[in-house]
C-alpha cells in the first residue's frame, strides 16, 4: 500500500485525487492533508479516510492524532513534507509556495506527483540541480498537458521529434471574442472546471505560457520546440510532430482525474474507466487554431522568460500572481493583467546565476513593482 501525503486536499487538485484515492482503497493510505483555510472540510477528509495528519496554513496550525500545535516557522506543508513517513506527496498548492516542499522531497529522495507548476517555473533550475543530487527523488507532472507530453515521450525516440506541442482552450476570451471580462465572465470557464486563480490565468493565457516554461524545463526542450494550439474541445492534450511530418497525439476525455490517477498509479494504468469514454455516441467536432504571438502577448512574454533564463521566469510569475491579486481585489481590470506582468519583466533587474535567495528577492520586488504601477494604470 502507498502511503500519500497531500498537499492541498480541499481544492480542485486534491479533491479528483480523492476520487482516485476511493476508486483504489487498497492501494493508498493518506497519511497527511493540508489546506489553506477550510479547516472543516480537512476534517471531514480526515474522518472519511482515517487520516492522523492535519496542516491548516492560516493559523499554522497541524493536528497530529488528535493533538493540536502552532508551527514557529508558519509553513505546515514543508513541516509535513519533512517530518512525516510517505511514499509520494501530491503538491497541488497554487503559487510560488509551493516550492519549498517540492524541494524538501526531493532531498528525501521521495516522488513528487507535481501540479504546482510555479515550482518548475520559478525554480526549475535549482529543482533540475537537486533531482541531480537525489536519483532516488523523481517528478511525476500532474497538469493534463505535461501528462500527456510525458506519456508521449516516454515512447518516442527524442531524434524523431521535430516540434512538440501543449493545447489550450481559449478559455472565456475565445469563447466570447472579448478582449476585457467582469469577474462573473472570467471564473465561468468553458470546459475545466479549477480554482480562481487558474481560471483567471487560462483566461489570460498566461497559464498557458507556464505551461510552456514548465514544459521546457521538465523534458529539456529548447523554447522553439514547444508550441501552443487552441483548441476549444479540451479532448487532444498534447501533440508530437515527428520529422517526416507524422503526428501523434494523446486523446482524453477532459477531466483532471485522469492525469491524477496515472501520476499516483505509474507506472500502472487504471483497469477501470471512472470517466465518460469517447464512442460512436460523443458528437464533437474536434478544431485547433494557431495561438500567434502578436495576439497573445502573454505567450510571447513566457518565451521571453524562458529564452533569457535566470530569474525572468520567477519575475514572469511573480508579476502575474501579483496582477491577478490586483484584479481579485478591483483595483485592476481584466485586460490590464498582461500589459503589467509585461511592464514589471522590463523594470526588475535581470539576474542570470540564481539561488533560492536571489529568486525569492526578485519575486518580492516584481510584486512590489506591479502593486506601485497597478496603483497607476
Amino acid at each position: 500500500m502507498k502511503k500519500i501525503l497531500i498537499l492541498g486536499a480541499t481544492g480542485s487538485i486534491g479533491t479528483s485525487a480523492l476520487k482516485v484515492i476511493r476508486k483504489y482503497p487498497k492501494r493508498f493510505k493518506i497519511v497527511g492533508i493540508t489546506a489553506n483555510t477550510k479547516k472543516e472540510k480537512l476534517i471531514e477528509i480526515s474522518r472519511e479516510f482515517s487520516v492522523k495528519n492535519i496542516g491548516i496554513q492560516d493559523g499554522s496550525t497541524i493536528i497530529c492524532n488528535n493533538k493540536s500545535k502552532r508551527l514557529q516557522d508558519g509553513d505546515v506543508n514543508t513541516y509535513f513534507v519533512k517530518n512525516l513517513e510517505y511514499d509520494l506527496v501530491l503538491n497541488s498548492l497554487v503559487g510560488s509556495v509551493g516550492f519549498l516542499p517540492t524541494y524538501y522531497a526531493i532531498k528525501r529522495g521521495k516522488i513528487i506527483a507535481l501540479a504546482n507548476k510555479e515550482t518548475i517555473v520559478s525554480y526549475g533550475e535549482i529543482i533540475k540541480k537537486e533531482l541531480k543530487k537525489n536519483k532516488r527523488a523523481l517528478i511525476k507532472p500532474v497538469d493534463s498537458e505535461h501528462s500527456a507530453l510525458w506519456q508521449l515521450l516516454s515512447f518516442i525516440d527524442r531524434k524523431q521529434i521535430k516540434k512538440c506541442y501543449i493545447t489550450a482552450s481559449g478559455g472565456v476570451p475565445f469563447k466570447l471574442n472579448k478582449t476585457d471580462l467582469s469577474y462573473d465572465e472570467v471564473i465561468k470557464h468553458p470546459i475545466w472546471n479549477m480554482g480562481i486563480k487558474v481560471t483567471i490565468d487560462s483566461s489570460t493565457m498566461v497559464n498557458k505560457g507556464l505551461e510552456i516554461i514548465e514544459a521546457c524545463r521538465l523534458f529539456d526542450l529548447p523554447p522553439e520546440m514547444v508550441g501552443v494550439l487552441i483548441h476549444p474541445q479540451s479532448l487532444v492534450h498534447a501533440m508530437v510532430m515527428l520529422n517526416d511530418g507524422t503526428y501523434i497525439c494523446h486523446m482524453a476525455y477532459p477531466d483532471m482525474v485522469l492525469p491524477i490517477e496515472y501520476a499516483l498509479l505509474h507506472p500502472d494504468r487504471g483497469d477501470s474507466p471512472s470517466l465518460k469514454l469517447l464512442n460512436e455516441d460523443y458528437r464533437n467536432d474536434i478544431s485547433f487554431y494557431p495561438a500567434p504571438l502578436e495576439k497573445y502577448t502573454s505567450l510571447k512574454l513566457a518565451y521571453k522568460a524562458i529564452e533569457k533564463g535566470g530569474n525572468m521566469p520567477a519575475i514572469f510569475n511573480a508579476a502575474n500572481e501579483k496582477s491577478v491579486e490586483l484584479f481579485l481585489n478591483g483595483r485592476i481590470k481584466f485586460n490590464l493583467i498582461v500589459p503589467l506582468i509585461e511592464k514589471v519583466m522590463r523594470s526588475v533587474k535581470f539576474i542570470e546565476k540564481v539561488t533560492i535567495e536571489n529568486i525569492k528577492e526578485s519575486e518580492e520586488k516584481a510584486k512590489i513593482l506591479a502593486t506601485k504601477i497597478g496603483e497607476k494604470l
